[in-house]
């Protein structure tokens, strides 16, 4: 074989592997952001949005759960709040509306914070839409649950990324009915719920909250809960794609000492 066909052999090979091996890196990552979905059960469809994806309860007309990855690189976007309320047009059933919650005393409370969405202007836009809208008291939008957004976003910037999964914790047709607000009937959640996993291999570390619907000068750890707590009560397998040794390990302890306060 000439030597010239020698190194067009071995350029092609080299090719061949050097695109494996972008691939192969490509769906590791992919797997990776995927982590932060929660197991999605019969009869749910995942909605994507630039910056976060959920499931929507149409029984209660907001979402079950929200989930999205934030990194330090996200928290230095530029984006101002757009503060354009709207319906979604991805809920084909018809998300809630700006008369669901006229005059009925609640905030329209992000799920998905504004400030976590500075980083594009679409992320921002739609972050606004009610499907990412909750009833919460002014009292608790404007007080500790503002303060745990703020401390979530400090552990972004800190972990360099985190999975994020949030939502109110919404009754089954069995248990006790929520109150309602606006002619589509809101449903006003009682408690909401945080669970955030800093996902770093086997040196992964996690944390949850579940928080009233008002307003409290408790301090956040006060509210510090397991996952498998909040599994239980929220009736949500989360990060349910992690190898199982691990999310048994990541589940199952309260580490407040691992996340600055």
């Amino acid at each position: 074989m000439k030597f010239s066909s020698i190194i067009s052999v071995f350029v092609f090979l080299l090719l061949v592997f050097s695109f494996r091996f972008i691939e192969q890196t490509q769906n590791n990552k992919q797997s990776e952001l995927s982590l932060e979905i929660p197991l999605v059960l019969k009869g749910e469809k995942i909605i994507h949005h630039a910056g976060y994806s959920f499931v929507y309860s149409e029984e209660h007309e907001q979402a079950k759960w929200i989930a999205y990855v934030l990194n330090n690189k996200e928290l230095v976007g530029t984006f101002n709040r757009s503060d354009n309320f709207r319906e979604d047009p991805s809920v084909s059933s018809g998300s809630a509306s700006n008369l669901d919650y006229a005059k009925s005393g609640y905030d329209r409370g992000h799920l998905a914070p504004a400030a976590d969405m500075k980083w594009s202007e679409k992320a921002m836009s739609e972050s606004f839409y009610y499907s990412n809208m909750s009833p919460q008291l002014p009292a608790f939008n404007r007080g500790v649950w503002k303060k745990l957004e703020e401390k979530v976003r400090d552990w972004a910037l800190e972990n360099d990324s985190i999975l994020i999964v949030t939502g109110p914790i919404l009754p089954s047709k069995n248990e006790k009915k929520l109150a309602t607000i606006g002619p589509n009937s809101v449903a006003v959640p009682e408690y909401y719920y945080k669970a955030i996993l800093d996902f770093k291999k086997e040196k992964s570390k996690s944390i949850a909250f579940v928080l009233p619907n008002k307003g409290s000068k408790l301090p956040l750890k006060s509210f510090v809960v397991t996952i498998d707590s909040l599994e239980k009560l929220s009736k949500i397998d989360f990060f349910y794609k992690l190898d199982d040794k691990l999310e048994t390990k990541v589940e199952s302890l309260t580490c407040k000492e691992c996340w600055t306060w």
